[in-house]
């Protein structure tokens, strides 16, 4: 039974990283269930053993392997701390360093981000995405309102503002990284992006 337990494991390990490779080299719209047996070496039944279509691979994906803002966010709430802009500049910078070393995160974001259609009829894996930000822009709401409970916010940000500016800024980074072959040093600019951007939501002393 256990030997069971861990091939059926094993085969569900080999499937998403199969369909991590082919969702990137394909797209969501160009890929098959097919297609990611083949890679995987497994038969479309085994698949179905797992998954009862391509959203649920999909969702599996964006399950096991967490966008790089949510991993921001729960980083910040983890470590609670009275500087809570240094907790998500440290965050930031953290992510940023695992995921350029990271290829298997770099293929689930670049699907996520990348490979969805946001279609008028919203498929499950877009509607994830959607959900997911909102979830973690409010959980930078409210990091960034402790900061400005501290007096540390710097008056010329709003809470919304701050929040906003954050999610952007990463999103758009690692987007634009991945979308040019990653033709940049990721961490050096990201770091260099996000400390100058914190740093700009910081009070002065005597502001």
């Amino acid at each position: 039974m256990r030997r069971t337990k861990e091939d059926a494991a094993r085969t569900r390990e080999e499937v998403l990283t199969a369909a991590a490779e082919i969702f990137y080299e394909n797209g969501v719209s160009g890929s098959s269930l097919e297609k990611i047996a083949k890679r995987a070496g497994v038969t479309r039944g085994a698949i179905y053993w797992h998954f009862k279509d391509k959203a649920e691979v999909l969702t599996a994906l964006h399950s096991e392997i967490r966008l790089p803002q949510e991993a921001i966010v729960d980083y910040a709430i983890e470590h609670g701390h009275d500087d809570p802009l240094g907790l998500i500049e440290q965050g930031a910078v953290e992510v940023l360093q695992i995921l350029a070393e990271d290829e298997h995160q770099q293929r689930v974001f670049a699907i996520m981000i990348l490979g969805c259609e946001f279609t008028e009829h919203l498929t499950d894996a877009a509607q994830r995405i959607i959900t997911a930000n909102d979830e973690m822009f409010g959980k930078l709401q409210k990091l960034i309102e402790m900061a400005h409970e501290r007096n540390t916010l710097a008056p010329l940000w709003t809470v919304d503002a701050a929040a906003r500016g954050i999610q952007c800024s990463m999103n758009g980074l690692l987007a634009e990284w991945l979308r040019s072959d990653k033709s940049f040093p990721l961490v050096d600019v990201g770091e260099r992006l996000i400390r100058s951007l914190v740093g700009s939501m910081r009070r002065s002393e005597g502001g």
